[in-house]
């Protein structure tokens, strides 16, 4: 059977005796007005609290975009102040600059990676920083793993004895013989350095070579290195440029203390004078 609860009658009176009713509040509301009354409290507070965080939310929306505005209008007076016509001119010789860099490589059997936009940058067509920027650096990035991998300069500075192409038999004898690449005289246990980046190919005794070291390039190129007194790599090795890999010698079919030294292009011998400086 249902409880029923108990109630207390209040009478609210005043002057006039007709106005006053009796209102009937629960014993439980009475005996625990307190924590109701803090219910109310801790419910208006949190009703302030919520109000508070949305206008400081809404505020900081506002700072923000104007913030945003300012650095907007910061930016377009910047730009407006930018003398467009020297940035395409810098842009231009960058561009001259890098063309004169892809001819020195085609000359010697590099073609270009990546194509330079005709006009360079220097046309009217309207492109973003990061475009510019990303174009430059894929560039450049080409351009020095090419270079790292083309034979450049000499293994050994000392002074050429014999050049490449036809030469008298320097064994004795009135015939004349085809010589593949340069002699470089230099004392025994002379370091020889490797021109470019590359994996060693062979390391060993080979014919007249003697003691002979070959590197493989990207590019189609490889270098040899004949007639060592000593070889410091293994087949397979990965090499740097300026990194010794061998010392001078007078192994094999040679007449005296010297390196040979040979540039091939995708299997053929080449002279390597023309990869010796940057004319």
């Amino acid at each position: 059977m249902k409880q029923k609860r108990e109630k207390t009658t209040i009478l609210f009176i005043n002057k006039n005796p007709q106005a006053f009713k009796p209102m009937q509040v629960s014993n439980r509301l009475i005996l625990h007005w307190k924590k109701y009354l803090a219910a109310v409290v801790l419910v208006f507070m949190a009703l302030i609290v919520t109000v508070i965080y949305l206008v400081s939310l809404r505020n900081e929306q506002l700072l923000g975009q104007l913030a945003l505005s300012k650095k907007l209008h910061k930016m377009r007076t910047l730009f407006s102040q930018v003398d467009t016509s020297s940035v395409k001119e810098k842009f231009t010789k960058i561009d001259t600059e890098l063309s004169n860099i892809n001819d020195y490589l085609k000359a010697r059997g590099i073609k270009p990676a990546v194509k330079l936009p005709e006009g360079g940058e220097a046309n009217d067509d309207v492109i973003s920083d990061d475009e510019i920027s990303d174009f430059y650096v894929k560039y450049l990035d080409h351009i020095g793993y090419d270079l790292s991998h083309t034979p450049l300069g000499m293994p050994y500075h000392g002074r050429i004895t014999s050049t490449f192409g036809h030469r008298e038999n320097p064994f004795g004898g009135n015939n004349v013989e085809t010589h593949k690449g340069l002699d470089i005289s230099g004392p025994i246990g002379s370091p020889v350095k490797s021109m470019a980046e590359g994996k060693v190919e062979f390391a060993g005794l080979r014919g007249g070579f003697g003691n002979c070291i070959m590197l493989k390039h990207a590019n189609g190129f490889e270098t040899l290195y004949g007639h060592l007194s000593k070889i410091l790599v293994k087949v397979g090795d990965n090499v740097k440029i300026g990194e010794t890999i061998g010392k001078i010698g007078s192994t094999g079919r040679s007449t005296g203390p010297h390196l040979h030294y040979e540039v091939h292009k995708n299997g053929q011998q080449i002279n390597p004078e023309s990869f010796l400086t940057l004319k």
